[in-house]
């Protein structure tokens, strides 16, 4: 919503793509052994009944990281790394392609939201608020299942208990030192706390919950 794409931002759409059981994510190597520095990771197509139906309703970027997948003989994080480049910028256009089909962001300008986009970063930002409210009550084992990849969006996930937060966060310690991906978070206060907030919908500042430090 900031005409901005971040790796965090593929990284938690890859943990969504998994909480709704289109692809598997598996650490590579002995479960027993400790997280190592660089971890690879398997990525594996779902092939279930049903599921060919079900994906006619992604996204067009929520399918180039698919077929990226699918297409892969052996999808690890390390096999696909040689051709992440192309696929990273390729999800980087379609999403905003999306928002911009969408009315939420200007043609020309991708910086400039549209009344529409307004509205839903306001409607973004009320469901945040909601989130955190939820997760300081119920702990953070209550946003396991689907309300992951909002939670670490909003940086609302801290631990590394879940193995989609570990993968994730090895995906953006993997692929954020590509050209035109690595970004530096200085510290910076809760926007929610702001009269005037400063706008976390495209995950810029949400992310630096789990973003790693370079």
């Amino acid at each position: 919503m900031l005409g901005r794409v971040i790796i965090g931002d593929v990284a938690v759409t890859l943990v969504d793509l998994a909480v709704r059981q289109f692809i598997a994510v598996q650490r590579q190597g002995d479960r027993h052994e400790p997280e190592a520095a660089e971890t690879d990771w398997s990525l594996t197509a779902v092939q279930a009944t049903g599921l060919a139906h079900r994906r006619e309703s992604l996204l067009g970027y929520e399918r180039t990281l698919l077929d990226a997948v699918a297409g892969s003989s052996q999808a690890t994080t390390s096999a696909l790394a040689p051709r992440m480049t192309q696929i990273l910028a390729d999800t980087r256009r379609e999403i905003l392609h999306d928002a911009v089909h969408r009315g939420w962001l200007r043609h020309i300008h991708h910086d400039q939201r549209t009344a529409a986009g307004e509205q839903l970063a306001a409607r973004i930002r009320t469901f945040q608020n909601r989130l955190r409210h939820f997760a300081a009550s119920q702990g953070e084992n209550a946003l396991a299942g689907p309300l992951l990849p909002y939670a670490m969006h909003f940086g609302l996930v801290h631990g590394d208990d879940l193995p989609l937060t570990r993968f994730a966060r090895d995906w953006v310690r993997a692929f954020s030192v590509l050209p035109g991906w690595h970004q530096e978070y200085p510290n910076a206060p809760d926007p929610l706390s702001e009269p005037e907030p400063v706008d976390n919908t495209s995950g810029f500042q949400g992310l630096m919950g789990w973003y790693p430090a370079m």
